[in-house]
This record gives structure tokens, sequence and C-alpha cells, in this order.
């Protein structure tokens, strides 16, 4: 039996109608959806009410959007969770963690189920001398009665899952214990030592599609039996993959085929219950930009991503939400490191998302103008200025004057600048916008004076020291450039371009020996940075010895 069936007639409607039908081509850059960023659309069927009381369960992600809903005001019931003793401080709410689609099943049948109670005699395991462990929760092997103690603040905690309207279920893995004596699949790893003296009682497990959706199947049941009548269930894949397969092939393909099955039964459920929906994480995380989506482990995902995809959730369920400013800073963020690398076409795909003004959060509508003015895309910078609520404000007036230089008409624009910078003198990025403008103009002596202004207001901030540096290395004053960048240096929060920029100041000062030792230091995270430093590294040659003068205590 089909999982969806489309008549003939709404196919064609579709194929016309569906802004998303196509798959995105990397040009044009404002419908390209997957790079670097990929952000799927979807469709919520229902909205969050303000406040309202929330369950989250399932893998860590589960743990990432607790704490998102808990700053918008959300009351967040695992976040709730007592727990007896210091313990929790070791693992946080990790404790809560279930992987496999039979835990979470497993945790809302003890807590629900009158009839499937918790047996502790069958799953709690005894691993040395008053040691026990019960390998379905994240906690280090301790004495009975405290190990019931734990097991019982979680499933006390888990029997309130009927309070809440919202259930948001993350799944994990499909490669999972099993043990044989109990007929139970485990939430972790067994000890090593105890499943070597009981070969017959363990084994690893690859869910097969059927058992999955069974199990989801069993979830699902449960919750609608003993939860309230309105309760929706909000489905998310997590993008973490298996750290490591017992089984004898690759990891890669185990983790594939792991996935693939809870992707799949995810969007059965999501097909056959009216009040299930299946949020793409999943999908975002996966098919984003490698080195912007990963941490070096390649495992966990970057919080830059994982606060795009929360914040993404939370803006399509939320009444009246606009596009996420956590989105938006970042896409801005990036264009900008991608522009001041030399690379003006990749700063314009990165932000051409944002192209639609109606969805630029306004705290960034500046940075989005000057941008587009930068890879001139002047029209855009307009548009933008036109969607502005209040044109007249201070922020309009920016705009409004950057276009005005962009046009030709340099000292009137300039003249508008500055008249808005006297008006805001305590506000730092109007300055900023004055400070690139002259730059830009090549009004050396100007543009000082403006960044002198902008650094009274923004005291120890990297960006201020590192635009004067920029403008006395254009003015050739490589001493007050030198102070600039030590003064950027002795900062907190330098951020990966500034040191690189450094880095190549002190190759063009051929003060190698400097220039290495900084390289130490620094490990970029995008992939336009990684390749930045590599070009770098091209102009080191090797350093056999510091200067004397460098080894000086």
């Amino acid at each position: 039996m089909p999982l969806r069936t489309i008549a003939g007639a709404d196919a064609i409607a579709n194929i016309r109608g569906n802004p998303y039908g196509e798959w995105p081509e990397r040009e044009p850059a404002d419908t390209n959806r997957i790079e670097p960023y990929c952000t799927p659309a979807f469709s919520p069927s229902f909205a969050l009410e303000a406040g309202e009381k929330i369950f989250t369960i399932g893998s860590c992600f589960a743990r990432n959007i607790e704490h998102a809903l808990a700053k918008h005001g959300f009351d967040v019931i695992t976040l709730g969770l007592q727990w007896p003793d210091k313990e929790f401080d070791f693992h946080g709410h990790g404790v809560l963690n279930n992987y496999g689609v039979v835990s979470i099943e497993n945790e809302l049948r003890w807590a629900l189920d009158p009839d499937r109670p918790f047996d502790p005699s069958a799953n709690i395991l005894q691993v040395a001398p008053d040691k026990y462990l019960d390998p379905h929760l994240s906690v280090r092997p301790t004495a009975m009665p405290r190990m019931l103690e734990y097991r019982n603040a979680v499933t006390g905690m888990s029997r309130r899952v009927v309070e809440c309207r919202v259930v948001i279920m993350t799944l994990g893995l499909s490669e999972l214990w099993y043990d044989r004596h109990t007929s139970t699949y485990l939430n972790l790893t067994p000890p090593r030592r105890m499943v070597m003296q009981n070969p017959d009682r363990f084994e690893v497990r690859l869910l097969s599609f059927a058992e999955t959706l069974a199990s989801l199947e069993n979830v699902v049941a449960l919750l609608r039996r003993h939860s309230r009548a309105d309760q929706r269930l909000l489905l998310t894949v997590s993008p973490v993959p298996l750290n490591h397969t017992h089984s004898d092939r690759d990891v890669i393909e185990v983790n594939c085929y792991s996935k693939s099955v809870l992707r799949t039964a995810a969007e059965h459920l999501a097909a056959t219950y009216d009040h299930v929906d299946y949020f793409p994480s999943y999908e975002s995380v996966t098919l984003s930009d490698h080195a912007r989506a990963w941490q070096d482990d390649q495992i966990h995902v970057r919080d830059n991503l994982i606060q795009l995809n929360v914040e993404r959730m939370l803006d399509a369920y939320l009444p009246g939400g606009a596009r996420a400013p956590a989105e938006t800073k970042l896409l801005i963020r990036n264009a900008r490191e991608e522009f001041e690398v030399g690379l003006p076409e990749a700063a314009w795909r990165t932000l051409a998302p944002l192209r639609d003004a109606a969805t630029i959060d306004q705290d960034f509508a500046l940075d989005y103008a000057e941008l587009c003015l930068a890879i001139g895309r002047r029209e855009d910078a307009a548009a933008t200025l036109d969607k502005l609520p209040k044109r007249n404000g201070w922020r309009g007036k920016t705009i409004a004057a950057l276009l005005t230089i962009h046009d030709g008409r340099e000292d009137e624009g300039v003249a508008a600048l500055w008249a808005v910078a006297e008006s805001m003198p305590t506000t730092p990025v109007v300055f900023r916008a004055l400070t690139d403008a002259l730059s830009r103009l090549k009004r050396w002596d100007d543009a000082l004076a403006a960044a002198r202004r902008w650094s009274a207001i923004s005291k120890g901030k990297p960006n201020v020291y590192r635009r004067l540096a920029m403008i006395h290395r254009e003015k050739g004053d490589s001493e007050a450039a030198n102070r600039a960048y030590r003064e950027m240096m002795a900062t907190t929060g330098v951020q990966d371009i500034q040191m690189l920029e450094y880095i190549e100041f002190l190759i063009e000062q051929k003060r190698f020996a400097e220039a290495s030792r900084e390289i130490e230091f620094i490990r970029p995270e995008t992939a336009v940075l990684i390749r930045r430093l590599d070009d770098l590294k091209l102009f080191l040659p090797s350093v056999a010895a510091p200067a004397p003068q460098e080894n000086a205590a």
C-alpha cells in the first residue's frame, strides 16, 4: 500500500505551484536552499502556545531543544528533573538521553502502563559487590538504593508527559544492545566484563524497518491512551552519526542504514497520524557544507548549526514568526567572512536567502545592506530600505546615505553619515558603517577619525582595532598597524578571520617566526577560512630557530 496517493491533476498542479518542488541549483543563489546551510521548507500543522508545558524525549538533539524552548518562556518538563544527588552535576540532562526508539518506548511504558512497570530485578545489573547499573540511564554504577532513586526520579518525570500538549521526540540509533534474559533492548552498552562472562545473554541487534515502525506505533498508542486528547507529537531525526559499530561492516554504511530506517519510519508516522509532524533537522545538517556543519570529530554538530535549526523550528511553530534572528546573524556573518577574504560571489550565495527584505530581522538590516552594496547588489540594498518600517529612523538614514555614496554622490553621502553618527553618538554600528565607507573611498584620515570615535564607545572590541590596523596598512604606516593589531590580539573574543589577517600582516613584514607561532593557535572551523590558512602557510618558510630577541623572557 502506498504511503501517499496524489491525484493526477493535483500532481500537475503541484509541479506548477510548489515553490520548493524542484531540487535547488547553485544559481540563482537566492533559491539555493542547500549551500552553505541547508534549510529545507516544512509546514507546521499546529502552533505552540506561549508558556505552555512541553516534553522532550530521545537523543541529544532533544537536549538542545530544551534550553532553546526555556529561553522562549516555555515550561519544559524535562528541565525540572529532580535528581537525588550531585551525580547529576557529572552527567547533566544527558541522563535522559534515549538513543533507540525501543528505549523511548521502554521509558514511556514504565512510566505510563500500570501493567508493565519497571522491574529492578530484571532491569538493573549487578556489576560488582554493592555496585549496580541501570543500562537504561547514563549514570555510573552505585549502590542499589541510590540507583533506585535515580530510576524513580526519571520515571516520575516521564509520567508528566501526560500534562503536555506538545511532545518533541528525537530518533537516534538503530544498532542496539539486547538482553536475551529479560527480552529487553538496552539504552547503553553493558559492561564488557559482564558481556564476556555471560556470552549467551547479550547481543547486538540492528533493528529492521518493521521493528522500528512497530515501536513508534506503540509509543503513539501509549501517549494517546494516557495523555491529553489534544496532544501533538513533533518528530526529528538526530544527525549525529553512529560513533562506532559492533558489526564487521563500515560504520558509514551501518549509519546510513540506521538513519534511513529512522527517517522513513518518521515519515510513515507523520503521514499516518494527523497529530504528528516531522521537522527536517537531519536533512539540514547532513546536506549543509561539511566543514561548517561538523566539529573536527565529524560526529558532533557545530553549535551554530544546532542553534540555526532550533531557531528555525521555533520560528515556524511560534505564531507570527519571521526569519529567525539566529539564522540571519549566521548568514550575514558568513557572507561578511567570504567577502573579506576576496570571495564576493560566494558571499552573495550565502546572503541570497535573505533577499526578500521582509524576512530580514531589523537588527541586521544595516549589515545586510552594507554587504549588498559592497558586492555590487545596489537594488537589494535599496529594497531593504523600502521594507524598513521606519525609513526615517537612524537605520534607514544610514542605508540611504550608503546608497548615495554608491551612486557617486560621495560628499553628500558622507555628510549624511556623519550627521547620523553625531545624532547617535553612542551607537557603534553607525560609526562602523562610517569607517568602512570612508575606507572604501580611501579617505584615510577621515576613516581614522571615525574609527577612533568608534573605538571610544566600543573599548575592548577586537573589530575596532582590526579596522584601525587595516587603515594604517593602507596608509603604509606599518608601525601603527602593528600597534593596532597588538591591541586587537590583547582583547577577548578575537575571531579566526581577525587572527588570519594579523598572520597575513606578519608575513608581509617578513616576521615569519611570529607568524608561525600565531598559526599554531588558530583552528578555523569554516571551509573558507581553512583554505585561507592553507594559503598563508605556503608563504611561511621553515624556521629553524626563532630570532634571539624573540626568546627574551
